[in-house]
């Protein structure tokens, strides 16, 4: 804990100038900065809360619905780490309140706690904080982390130190791992009990249209994914695909996409724009290629647009979800594809082709995959 304290003071003043170039780059505001890096809040409001629930991205404020659901004690205080989980977190929970967290520094996490009564902090996926775990641990404040989950390269990197390693494990009093490969990561790294009962970005409502027509598309897409994309599609039929949508995993970008799209398919294809939003497309596509898999990423969670019916792709680059779509490629109900632009843009002209009869698949693959949700709850309510 020394050496990390140490670490941090002496690139705090860079992290100063860092959170001014984020500004003028939009990726943070006045507002952020001010509770990430200072801890200013009006802490009146913030008084009464016991369980904080913190969620990194988009990604992980999809995993905590269930949690919101269903906890016994509803003094609940949502926080995050961006300002796109930020907004969409404001427009689905709108009747609670919703921050940044103060970033990992002794003085904020002193200074936070010390103004507010929690008894519980919620950490969602990969969320290690040391300051935070050890100090509210001091404090006698529930520690519990849901839907925790290890990259192969934040395995090896923690396996380097693993006596701090299992130092912040025991400062957990519950650990739930998001597959059973990511709780074989974190016994082996935290030398403790970790429990799997399935993975909460599994809540999702299943609705499937039966009647789809043969739309495209590509999800989550990241920007250096672009521009192969747009080769992929000009290698498509473009009398067998109906609209091809494009949805940027960051919308900042999607401008950009617009101004590098060939103006003949200004009708056939569609850019979205808009935080959130996405679940008609998914509706009205027959086929859904996730981004983050034409580059070393390692792809991106595949279960919403799967929960409205569509079909599967993927490239070669899945690591981060690699036992989900083994299951899915093993069901019939995804497909990795790999090799040049031309390889990818036949298979999505075969599977446009092909009739999918997948709804009663999909709804028992959600099923098997939620039924252990009711032994989560009840450990982390009685915690």
């Amino acid at each position: 804990m020394f050496k990390y304290k140490f670490i941090q003071l002496i690139f705090y003043p860079f992290i100063l100038i860092l959170g001014l170039i984020r500004i003028f780059l939009k990726k943070e505001n006045i507002v952020s900065i001010k509770q990430k890096l200072f801890c200013i809040y009006d802490y009146d409001k913030l008084i009464n809360k016991e369980i904080i629930i913190h969620f990194a991205s988009i990604g992980e404020l999809n995993s905590i619905e269930f949690l919101i659901k269903n906890l016994s004690n509803k003094n609940i205080l949502l926080s995050c780490s961006t300002l796109s989980s930020f907004y969409l977190a404001k427009k689905k929970y709108s009747d609670l309140d919703i921050i940044f967290l103060g970033l990992d520094f002794e003085w904020n996490v002193k200074s936070f706690l010390s103004k507010t009564n929690l008894k519980k902090i919620i950490w969602i996926d990969s969320e290690i904080w040391p300051n935070w775990l050890n100090i509210s641990n001091k404090k006698k404040i529930k520690n519990i982390l849901v839907n925790g989950r290890l990259s192969d390269k934040s395995y090896t990197k923690w396996k380097n130190f693993i006596s701090f390693s299992k130092f912040l494990g025991s400062k957990y009093d519950l650990i739930f791992a998001k597959s059973y490969e990511d709780k074989k990561k974190l016994e082996d790294i935290f030398k403790r009990k970790i429990y799997y009962f399935g993975n909460l970005k599994f809540f999702l409502e299943i609705h499937i249209n039966e009647n789809k027509q043969k739309n495209l598309c590509f999800a989550s897409i990241h920007k250096s994914e672009f521009k192969l994309i747009l080769d992929i599609i000009a290698h498509l039929d473009k009398e067998k695909v109906g609209f091809i949508y494009l949805v940027p995993r960051h919308i900042q970008y999607s401008n950009y996409l617009k101004s590098i799209l060939n103006k003949n398919l200004s009708s056939k294809v569609i850019v979205h724009n808009e935080f959130g939003n996405t679940l008609s497309i998914f509706d009205n596509s027959k086929l859904v290629f996730m981004g983050g898999s034409l580059i070393p990423h390692g792809g991106q969670n595949p279960l919403e647009p799967l929960s409205r019916g569509c079909y599967i792709l993927s490239g070669q680059y899945t690591h981060n979800f690699r036992s989900q779509y083994s299951e899915l490629n093993g069901q019939d109900l995804a497909s990795i594809v790999k090799g040049s632009a031309t390889d990818i843009g036949f298979k999505i002209n075969q599977l446009l082709n092909k009739n999918f009869d997948n709804s009663e698949s999909i709804k028992n693959y959600f099923n098997e995959n939620t039924k252990n949700f009711k032994n989560l709850i009840n450990m982390i309510n009685e915690c």
